[in-house]
This record gives C-alpha cells, structure tokens and sequence, in this order.
C-alpha cells in the first residue's frame, strides 16, 4: 500500500460528515448525509460509509491508519462510548469503537466534538501556535472548549469547557436543558430561532417570515444571515444581542484563565461571522480586566464545517503512532490508545 490516510467523521445532531483525509489533512473525498434518527439504521449508516470510504483510500493506494469520530454530548474516550448525546439520545451508551470495528481494522477515537474541533484548528487553523485558548461553537447547543499550555484539557470527566450550561438566571425560562436559566436557552441557535419566529409571528421580521414561516424547526443559522441582509433589522438586533450575552459569559472564565484567544465557531458563527465576533468581542471588553484584555485575540474558525471532523482525525492518527494495536479481534477492532493523547 501506498500513502498513509484517515477518516474523520463529525457526528451532528442533523446531519454527519464523513472525511477521507490524506497525510496533510486535506479532504480527499466528502460524505454528508442526514443523520438517522434509530439506532439499528444509524449503526448500518456508519459501517457502510467508513467501508465506502475504506475502498476509495484503497482504489487511491492509500491505507487508513485511523479513524476519528466527534460527537455532541458526554464522551468516554476510554471506552469509545457516548454516555449522554442530548440531540441524539439513542445513541446513548452506544459504542463507536465496536461499531466501527466491522468496518475497518485501523484503530477508531471517540471524543467530542468539540474538544476535536478546537483542537483541529489548533493544530492545523486558526489557532496554531496559540498556547492558552478558549473555543466557543454556537449551533444547535453552545460548545466549549479549553487549551492550556498547548494542550487540549479535558478535566476530571472529560467535560471541560462545557460553557453551554454556564447558568445566567436561576429563575430563567426552562426550554429543554436540565437546569433553568443556562447560556444555551439564550444564545444557542436554537434558542434565537425561537425569539426570531416570534418576531416574525409579530410581522417584524417579514424576510424570514416569508422565507421560513413561523416553524423555528425550518429557521436555520442561513436563514437568520439572509434575513438580516434582507434587511430584518429586528433579526439582526436580536443576534447582536445574544452574541454579547456570550461575551459578557466569556469575560469571566477570560479574567480566570487568561487565555491569549477566544475562537468562535459553529454554525451560526460561520453564518454571520462579522455580526458575531464584532459582538463577543464587545461583551467581552466591556467587562474583562484591562490586563486580561490586553493579550486577548478574538478569532472564527478557519476550518469551519470540517473542524470536528478534520480535529477528530488528526487526533486518532496521533494516538495510533503513539499506541501498539492489540492483536485484531473478532469484529475487527483495535484499541483507540485515547490515553495516549492525554499526556
């Protein structure tokens, strides 16, 4: 065989992307297909794409050494397993490491996506050379994550950064997460989409009215950048709002880490990235310390929709060169050797 290649798939609560990567990361061939909803038809789903994506690294001469997955939720990298996966709980308790083992004999890590996806963009976008980072991804939910001194920190549990949760309001408005009054029931995608379809329920957004209706299920990040180009100033006021209420979060674990860079991204970042990183970065310098402030860059991704799958694949490579593979087993899996990448 040839040159070396990985797979890393992105595991999305709508849709899942799967790449097929050469030695430099770069895309050599892109899946994206609507992600099942039941967990038979979502195991059958991975398989055959990693197989579809095994053969064409095959037909190219090339081997994969390894797969990477990141998936939203609570994450036992030791196992390969998802505990909680609050967008898709069926797969909750699910195993990825023995899923994918019918699928390739190449080691597979599971981790979340977004611990990978900065960590993508640490290694290979726009946060390479940076030591002390802080990653917020708002889509659907808001994702955190956290480099220290270069490495991607995991905490205790493996939850770090999850800023999603950060609690603004005790008594706030319960809109599906656990505890009442968190960062996600207000400045999530999903959570904007709601206020947004009021809005246009109240005719003062009629571009995203006439484009979507009032079904915040068909209001998506797109729609909310084409409705504020249309002109739906309440569109835009809305969002500004919000992205500053995650800067004005992010101006507290900034005073008590001291990162160097805030890195935005996610899908509603990467749909209105001026809006949002003008904003963040106004709730941040209105209530950060003046010397926390001083060293601190405010950036979006550079990576985009491929960071988790792309920080996925870069971190199971180097587990696998770093980790002897057992003897294959009966469903062809290897060890993920994810303890490695934390040292």
């Amino acid at each position: 065989m040839g040159t070396t290649a990985s797979i890393g798939i992105d595991v999305g609560g709508t849709k899942t992307v799967f790449l097929l990567l050469d030695a430099d990361f770069e895309v050599i061939t892109e899946l994206k297909e609507r992600t099942p909803k039941r967990k038979k038809d979502f195991t059958a789903f991975m398989i055959n794409s990693v197989k579809s994506l095994t053969k064409t690294a095959t037909k190219k001469a090339m081997e994969v050494s390894a797969v990477g997955v990141g998936c939203a939720g609570s994450i036992d990298s030791e196992k390969g397993i998802v505990t909680i996966a609050p967008n898709l709980p069926e797969l909750n308790g699910l195993s990825f490491v023995r899923i994918l083992g019918k699928a390739t004999v190449a080691p597979v890590l599971l981790h979340n996506d977004v611990h990978a996806a900065l960590y993508g963009e640490l290694r290979l976008g726009a946060a390479v050379g940076a030591k002390h980072v802080v990653g917020v991804f708002i889509g659907t939910g808001i994702g955190g994550a956290i480099v220290i001194d270069g490495k991607l920190y995991l905490g205790a549990s493996g939850n770090a950064g999850d800023i999603g949760n950060y609690l603004l309001q005790p008594y706030g408005p319960l809109a599906g997460s656990p505890r009442q009054g968190v960062l996600d029931d207000v400045a999530s995608r999903t959570a904007i989409a709601a206020d947004a379809a009021a809005l246009a329920i109240k005719q003062w957004a009629p571009s995203l009215l006439q484009k979507t209706g009032t079904d915040l299920r068909n209001i998506r990040s797109g729609d909310l950048a084409k409705a504020i180009s249309a002109g739906d100033r309440a569109i835009e006021q809305l969002v500004r709002g919000r992205a500053r209420v995650i800067g004005i979060v992010l101006s507290n674990i900034i005073d008590f880490i001291n990162p160097e860079m805030v890195l935005l991204g996610g899908g509603l970042t990467e749909a209105l990235p001026d809006i949002m990183r003008e904003e963040v970065t106004h709730g941040i310098e209105e209530h950060t310390s003046s010397n926390a402030r001083r060293v601190l860059r405010v950036v979006t991704t550079k990576l985009e929709g491929h960071a988790v799958a792309i920080g996925a694949a870069k971190l199971a490579v180097e587990a696998a060169s770093t980790t002897r593979p057992r003897e294959k087993q009966g469903t062809g899996e290897r060890q993920s050797g994810s303890k490695r990448h934390r040292k």
